[in-house]
């Protein structure tokens, strides 16, 4: 039990790296220098006694680099060069840790940007937890305002409305002790073990995921909330040059703000895990590190 009396089971995380992109750190990170940085996409992959297996966004695929083949959308991928080698694809992956495709039950897509849900059409049998306002604006029309929120409408599978389940819908349930700045959460399973996190601003419909893992450790699946955080726990804000990128730049910040106090509170049994965040990955036990 929490110290607010409510449920919070254990489950299994094992944390996959699905392709990485580099930049000049400058152009991602405020302060940052001129040298190539490494941007892994991380994927949390959540073993459930009861729902089976699940995922915490997918990472890069191929489907990536098909649907940004053509103008305009090839500049994404200019913007953004990928690395994906063939084992580090998301299948592949699943199989050396006793996956199938057809066994991942769902997954939980943080937002919708290109790099977090390439691989949803590998996935047919996955419901997709994702926020409403995301689908609507990447269902919506107009290419180039969504390419430049970083959103391509060829990533979605023909049927995700059927798979969808909206995030906004599920019942409300207070976060843990430790957590509590960030809000309430959105219970996912109906036992407390996956609650949903608003962490709005980088882009529409932005959700992180707090789970507990077996060894007790407390793991906030943070997505795009920030990029990196350093070896004190200092939460790194975006460049300026991101601006564009953002849905809204205030809330953006304002979420940094109160993911810096929880990380200001807590300790290396509260994790905060970005999606990008070198760092972070390789502090993890390595029992947690599913990418060798």
């Amino acid at each position: 039990m929490n110290d607010d009396g409510t449920a919070f089971p254990r489950t299994s995380l094992t944390v996959l790296r699905v392709g990485h992109c580099t930049h000049p750190e400058c152009l991602a990170l405020r302060g940052g220098g001129l040298r190539s940085a490494t941007f892994p996409a991380l994927v949390g992959l959540i073993r459930h006694p009861d729902a089976g297996a699940l995922l915490f966004d997918t990472g890069y695929a191929e489907h990536f680099l098909r649907a940004t083949d053509a103008f305009p959308e090839r500049l994404y991928r200019w913007a953004t060069p990928v690395t994906l080698p063939p084992e580090d694809c998301l299948l592949p992956q699943l199989a050396r840790h006793g996956l199938a495709a057809h066994e991942i039950a769902a997954v939980f897509a943080s937002h919708l940007h290109a790099d977090h849900i390439a691989g949803l059409r590998d996935l047919p049998r996955a419901r997709l937890w994702c926020s409403d306002a995301a689908l609507r604006f990447a269902r919506a029309p107009g290419r180039i305002a969504r390419l430049r929120k970083a959103t391509l409408q060829a990533l979605l599978p023909d049927d995700v409305e059927r798979r969808h389940v909206a995030i906004e819908s599920l019942r409300r349930i207070p976060l843990p002790g430790g957590w509590q700045a960030l809000g309430d959460g959105l219970d996912l399973l109906g036992d407390g073990s996956l609650r949903a996190v608003p962490l709005p601003g980088h882009a529409r419909g932005h959700f992180g995921l707090l789970l507990r893992h077996e060894d007790d450790r407390q793991v906030l699946l943070a997505g795009d909330a920030t990029w990196r955080i350093d070896e004190t726990r200092h939460a790194h804000a975006p460049s300026a040059a991101t601006r564009s990128l953002s849905d809204d730049w205030a809330q953006q910040h304002a979420t940094l703000a109160k993911l810096q106090a929880v990380l200001d509170l807590g300790d290396d049994s509260h994790c905060v895990l970005p999606s990008h965040c070198e760092t972070s990955y390789t502090r993890l036990p390595a029992a947690m590190r599913g990418t060798a």
